[in-house]
This record gives C-alpha cells, sequence and structure tokens, in this order.
C-alpha cells in the first residue's frame, strides 16, 4: 500500500452523541456525532467504499464510505454533513435530479433516500436479497431503479418507495444501472460480461449487447442518449449504438481493469478510469486518447464531469477525491483527503494520558487519551508501522515497521533519538523490559535482538527458533505417518516447511511482568518462551493449528495467552508449559489479544467485533460490535476504564468500560 506524505488531515476525537443528522454549523461538530453503542471518541472518517456522486448544480458531493456519507461543498471542500443509517458499508450514491435528495445503497441490502439539505433520513427500502451495487433515478425523479448482486434490477416510486418492477438481469450479479435521457430506457450491467437494455414502462428486455471478454463494471448513456459507453475488466471501454446495438469503438489504452465512464456534457469527451491509477480522456467520434491523467496512487473508481465540461472529479481507493483541468490535464486540487490510514498498532502512555496510533503509511499519531485532542503528528521513513511501545517513564515512544530499524522519538520535542539497527528484515515487533532497561525487538527474518536501551546496543541475540527439519527427526516421522500416525503427519509438514522457508516470521514478542521471561509467537504456529537472562529457550508450545499472532502475559505473570489464525485463544502455564485452557473465539482468525491491567478479562479481536472474556473461567463476557471492518489493534488503557480499537477502515474507536451498555 502507497501513500504520499501529503495524504494527512488530523481529525479530532468525538466525545458525545447527537441522536439526528441534522446540517451542522460547524464542520468539527460532525466528529462529535452518531457513534455507535459504548463507544466514547472516535477518531477518522473511515474507507471511502463507493461510488462518489456530484450535485446537479455541480456544487455538492456526497462520498460513501464504511460508516456513512459524508456531504462535501465542491468550491472550498468543506465538510457539509455526515449521514448515517446504514449498517453497513456504503457502495453507491445518487443525487436527484432536482437535488433535493440522495439515494444510497449498501452491504446492509438495502436503499435509502436523504433530504440533503438537512441530512434527514427520508425513507429505507429493504430492496434486495443481497448487497445493491448501484442506484440511479430516473430524469424525471419519480422512480429510482436499484441493481444488485443478487442479480436482479428493481424499479421503486421514490415518492411511496413502492416496488415497480423486478428484472430478472444479470447472472452472477448487477454492477450499474442508468436511465436514458428521456427515460424510457434503462441500461444495466453485470458480471455475466453483457450490456442489457430495457423498457422502462414494461420491463421487457429490448437488448443484450456482447462483446466484452470480462465483467462490466460500468455503463452510461451520453447525453443525447444515442450512444452507450461501458467499462470492463477486460481493460477496454466500448462505445455502442443504442438503437441497434451495434459496437462503435473499442478504447484500448489501460494496463488494468476499467472502473468507470462518463461522458463530458457536450458528448464530445469520455472519461475513463482505471484500477491502474490512471484516467484517460478520450475523443467520442474518433476514439482517439487525447491525455492521461495520473496523481492517485491506488485505481479510480469513479469520474465525474463538472457541469460546465471543464472539470473533472475523480474518486479512488486511495480514499482521495481530486479536481483535474480537462484542457490541460493539470490535477487542480484534493478535495477529500483521508483522514487516516488503518492504524496498525496502538499504545498507551503508562499515565494514561496520550495514545499513540502507527499507520501503515510512514506516520505516527499521538493523542490526548482524555480530551481526544491531537497532540502531535510524526512522519516516519518506516512504512507500515507494526510496533509501537511507551518508554516505562513516558518520555520515548519506541516504533517499528518494515525497515530493520527500531526509531525512537523524544516525546516532548517530537525529535528522532538514535535508532536500534541489527536485523536484516523489518521489525515486525518491540517490547521495553518491566524495568525499562532493556528492549527486545523481533524480525522477519525469525530473530530476536535484546538491547541495552541506554547504550543503544545489543545485548545478544536470541538463538534462532529451533528448525525440526533434523533428517533423523524426519526419517521417524516418515515411518509414523506411513503406519497412519496423523499427528506425526502434521509434525512432518510443520518440519518440511521450515526446510523449504528456514527464515520463519516472528509476528509478536512480549515480556513477562518481572522481566525474566520473553513470549514469541510466529509462523510456525508455536509458541516459545525464553529465558532473558541467559538467552535460553524453555518451551516451545505448539498446539496451535496455524500462524500465532499475538502473545501476552497477564498481570501477575501466571498466564501466558495467545491468539491464532486458527480463531483461538490458548492459555498457558509460562513456567510449565502446561496449556490450561482453550477459548474459540473468533470465527474469523485471532489477531490481537491484551489483558486489562486487573488481570481479570481478556480483550480478543479481528473479525467485526471486540470480545472480553473471564480469565478465571473462560466464560465470555461482552462483545463490541461497532466496526464494519476487522478490528486488528486493541489496548487497556493503564486504569481499565478504556479500551482503544483500530480497524481496517481507518477508524480508532474509544470504548467506555465503566458502563454496561453493549451486549
Amino acid at each position: 500500500m502507497q501513500k504520499t506524505l501529503a495524504l494527512i488531515l488530523t481529525i479530532g476525537f468525538a466525545i458525545c452523541v447527537i441522536p439526528q443528522n441534522t446540517s451542522a454549523q460547524d464542520p468539527q461538530d460532525l466528529y462529535l456525532r452518531y457513534l455507535p453503542k459504548g463507544v466514547k471518541a472516535r477518531h477518522g472518517k473511515g474507507s471511502l467504499s463507493g461510488k462518489i456522486a456530484r450535485s446537479p448544480d455541480g456544487k455538492r458531493l456526497a462520498v460513501p464510505c464504511s460508516i456513512g456519507i459524508w456531504m462535501y461543498e465542491v468550491e472550498t471542500g468543506k465538510i457539509l454533513n455526515l449521514l448515517t443509517g446504514h449498517t453497513n458499508w456504503v457502495l453507491s450514491v445518487a443525487f436527484s435530479p432536482n437535488g433535493k435528495m440522495l439515494a444510497s445503497t449498501s452491504e446492509d441490502h438495502t436503499v435509502r433516500l436523504w433530504n440533503t439539505q438537512t441530512g434527514a433520513e427520508l425513507r429505507t427500502i429493504r430492496a434486495h436479497e443481497k448487497y445493491t451495487k448501484s442506484v440511479a433515478f430516473s430524469p424525471d425523479g419519480k422512480m429510482l431503479a436499484s441493481g444488485s448482486i443478487d442479480e436482479t434490477i428493481r424499479l421503486w416510486d421514490v415518492a411511496t418507495g413502492t416496488n415497480l418492477q423486478v428484472l430478472a438481469a444479470h447472472e452472477r450479479g448487477v454492477t450499474s444501472v442508468a436511465f436514458s435521457p428521456d427515460g424510457k430506457t434503462l441500461a444495466s450491467s453485470g458480471l455475466d460480461r453483457t450490456i442489457r437494455l430495457w423498457n422502462v414502462k414494461t420491463g421487457n428486455s429490448i437488448r443484450t449487447l456482447t462483446g466484452h471478454q470480462g465483467d462490466v463494471y460500468t455503463v452510461v448513456f451520453s447525453p443525447h442518449g444515442k450512444t452507450i459507453a461501458s467499462a470492463s475488466q477486460d481493460r477496454s471501454v466500448r462505445l455502442w449504438n443504442m438503437q441497434t446495438g451495434e459496437s462503435l469503438q473499442r478504447l484500448t489504452g489501460h494496463s488494468s481493469v476499467v472502473e468507470d465512464v462518463a461522458f463530458s456534457p457536450d458528448g464530445k469527451t469520455l472519461a475513463s478510469t482505471s484500477a491502474d491509477k490512471t484516467i484517460c480522456l478520450w475523443d467520442v467520434q474518433t476514439g482517439t486518447q487525447l491525455r492521461v491523467l495520473s496523481g492517485h496512487q491506488w485505481g479510480s473508481e469513479r469520474v465525474i464531469f463538472s457541469p460546465d465540461g471543464k472539470t473533472l472529479m475523480s474518486g479512488s481507493t486511495d480514499d482521495t477525491v481530486r479536481l483535474w483541468n480537462v484542457e490541460t490535464g493539470q490535477e487542480l486540487r484534493k478535495i477529500v483527503d483521508r483522514a487516516i490510514m488503518p492504524v496498525r498498532s496502538l499504545a498507551f502512555s503508562p499515565d494514561g494520558k496520550m495514545l499513540a496510533g502507527g499507520t501503515w503509511d510512514y506516520i505516527l499519531y499521538l493523542w490526548n487519551a482524555q480530551t481526544g485532542a491531537l497532540l502531535r503528528t510524526l512522519v516516519s521513513d518506516n512504512y507500515l508501522v507494526r510496533g509501537i511501545a511507551f518508554s516505562r517513564d513516558g518520555k520515548t515512544l519506541a516504533t517499528s515497521g518494515s525497515k530493520n530499524t527500531v526509531y525512537l522519538w523524544d516525546i516532548k520535542t517530537g525529535e528522532t533519538l538514535p535508532p536500534l539497527v541489527a536485523h536484516e528484515h523489518g521489525v515486525s515487533s518491540i517490547a521495553y523490559s518491566p524495568d525499562g532497561k532493556t528492549m527486545a525487538s523481533a524480525s522477519r527474518q525469525n530473530t530476536v535482538y535484546l538491547w541495552n536501551i541506554q547504550t543503544r546496543k545489543p545485548i545478544r541475540m536470541m538463538p534462532k527458533h529451533k528448525q525440526l527439519g533434523d533428517p533423523e527427526e524426519i526419517q521417524k516421522l516418515t515411518e509414523r505417518m506411513l503406519n497412519g500416525d496423523k499427528e506425526a503427519a502434521q509434525k512432518l509438514r510443520k518440519s518440511l516447511h521450515q526446510v523449504l522457508d528456514p527464515r520463519g516470521f516472528i509476528s509478536h514478542i512480549a515480556f513477562s511482568p518481572d522481566g525474566t521471561l520473553l513470549a514469541s509467537g510466529g509462523d510456525d504456529e508455536i509458541v516459545r518462551i525464553w529465558n532473558v537472562h541467559a538467552g535460553t529457550l524453555l518451551f516451545t508450545l505448539d498446539k496451535h493449528n496455524d500462524s500465532v499472532n499475538c502473545v501476552a502475559f497477564s498481570p501477575d505473570g501466571k498466564i501466558l495467552a495467545s491468539c491464532s489464525t486458527d480463531g483461538t485463544v490458548r492459555f498457558w502455564n509460562p513456567v510449565s508449559g502446561e496449556l490450561i485452557r482453550t477459548i474459540e473465539a473468533h470465527q474469523a482468525q485471532v489477531y490481537e489479544i491484551a489483558f486489562s491491567p486487573d488481570g481479570k478479562t481478556l480483550a480478543s479481536g479481528l473479525d467485526r467485533t471486540i470480545r472480553l472474556w473471564d480469565v478465571e473461567t473462560g466464560t465470555h463476557l461482552r462483545t463490541l460490535d461497532a466496526y464494519r471492518s476487522a478490528a486488528i489493534e486493541i489496548a487497556f488503557s493503564p486504569d481499565g476504564k478504556t479500551l482503544a480499537s483500530a480497524s481496517w477502515d481507518g477508524i480508532v474507536l474509544l470504548w467506555d468500560l465503566t458502563v454496561d451498555n453493549v451486549d
């Protein structure tokens, strides 16, 4: 994932709830709204999750995302409103012809109508059996068409929400719908590589257009209605005669799938956008490529011309919306710039007053954990900040990531301190010892170093994880496997895996509370416990059936917890190596675990929930359910009253654990 340093827009936390969508006097106030149940603060705007839409007068922009729909003023980029109500990612939005209403579709299978001035939800239509990819108003604004992965198109009466027609459309699903300028014909594209034309009045199929060699993602009418343009997975754009269905032009030039196309208001120019990060402008009459616009860091999913045709707007999966000069191809400015990339690591300061988050895109955020105010933004040259830890005195922040370096930062000044450099590959995890004098760092090359913090020099390198590829052992395991021993077969698989890929990958490390033990987990499915002072391996714990993603000691040091891609959390006795308990924690893999400061509760997460467990009994206590993307990071505040969590869609939530208001 690539991001430029320009993609930085800081946002304050939210600390209260306002029950309805209303126009905001202060855009910043929008971050104080619509918090999920049990959440006392939120950071981030969420991922851009679908095709953007411009109002007919060109003044407003609707941007669908993982938490709702953000409304912007195009000229200034000012946030006007946040529309919430969908219970899953919003996939597409469309303005009514008069601009007074907005329609939206979502993975929650609904179509919703909104008042664009107040933000009030006007109607919810339980539209489809599966998620709805596209929505469009008829030219007179009286009818709405929605296309779904359930293979149907449905026509709705906007005034009443009544279903007018159900069209059995495309096998495998409908990707887009569009009305002709006269409103008599509906075009649809689908995952069956076809474009279909429908009589809006009767619901009858008029004709099917074939020729694309891949799924068709978008279909649009020209302003005069005589030509249809389509964008396809086959990297091409096609122009069609609407009356005959004849293929007029096949436009090639993109090096990856074409996501969207749009005609200029005069119909003479066509814009196309692709996963290859470029936007192409074409002469409709000749099929000649006029120019290529570049600037997005990822693929662009939507292009829209301004009413006068002089400006082009594009929305991208890099979570930016950009304006371009059509004549020159120059990027004019960004309207939308994502607030924060996914936070890959979280840590509270020892006094609980500060929360630090490291992201995928070199950026570190320091927030006031009480008020949510952003205190400082640090820019690292370490892509993918995987590890983050405060020193015991709270004066230094350590971070690690894609490079072979552990970076140290002075919290007060934000200046970098001399780093720790010894690993040959990226550093996946770091941890301070309880006395703060030593740091452990683990790398993707299967090594663990112990460092003297004062001298910044390594004390020792722990021996590499024991390889199970001993020839005599492999021979014995092979003989047992041939005799039907399934356990031997599994061990042999692990052995051969490590022979083929001896580097391994250590995902996480943790010190015991007294600093005498160090635990590590990695992709070889094994938890290891080391004697810190001697540097010797004490135990290998191999009950997990897939990669070990995280390890954590209980505050009293009597339990070591580990979580795995196999969906389990396991409790171990770190002194004897005995397995105490296995919790079937999540349906998917478990990525992160954390003990509460009092040691009574364990939090786990990866699917769209965070789950709290009673450590003594293994009983499930509560489920914190607010994310629409995987929860990948969790951290308890030192007083245990707050749980911080981060998800793939760039949202950080602060949960109030003092009140039992979540299921």
